[in-house]
């Protein structure tokens, strides 16, 4: 199996020790698609004998299960793919006396992929699909409870099949790049 990373531009803190935020390049898997329900209960149906509905009813079962088990404190283990659990995020305290639930900022679903899945990740081979800058930032929302609005980034392809030594930074050092490599060919 194969997947497909794109080098995407982002601002990294502490790139080169100095301690501050500097853009560089990161390898990132392209995501396609989210799948939707109907599009696993179409997959499932079409390589299985079981019937839509049974697959629909049996998947709203299991997300009700895994909500249910998790919110009331327990771990979830699905065979051959990991364990959802709850984590949570605080401040830490040195005395005892001082401990308590207001500590707690925030509480999060975790989830542990089996060692099979693991060893099948490992096992995947990357594609390099070339760079892609910032082409357009748009912010969405004025959210009434005075939290940040959400933040979207479009990215426009570079390039396709660099060398590691001739890496475009900006859009205007690609047109650069492009230039030399015309009279290289010339």
């Amino acid at each position: 199996m194969s997947i497909v990373v794109k080098a995407q531009q982002q601002n990294v803190h502490n790139l080169n020790g100095s301690g501050i935020t500097e853009p560089a390049y990161v390898l990132r898997p392209v995501r396609y698609t989210t799948m939707k329900a109907a599009d696993i209960l179409n997959y499932c149906s079409a390589n299985s004998i079981v019937p839509k509905t049974y697959l629909s009813a049996s998947l709203v079962a299991i997300a009700q299960c895994i909500e249910t088990f998790l919110l009331n404190g327990h771990s979830v283990e699905f065979p051959n793919l990991g364990i959802f659990s709850l984590t949570s995020k605080g401040i830490s305290e040195a005395d005892i006396n001082k401990v308590g639930v207001e500590q707690i900022n925030k509480l999060n679903v975790r989830f542990l992929p089996c060692s099979q899945l693991k060893a099948e990740v490992e096992a995947v081979t990357l594609e390099f699909d070339g760079i892609y800058d910032i082409a357009g930032v748009e912010v969405v929302g004025n959210r009434a409870d005075g939290g940040k609005p959400k933040t979207y980034k479009y990215y426009k392809k570079v390039r396709r099949n660099q060398t590691a030594n001739n890496i475009a930074t900006t859009t205007g050092d690609m047109q650069q790049h492009s230039a030399t490599e015309k009279e290289n060919q010339g």
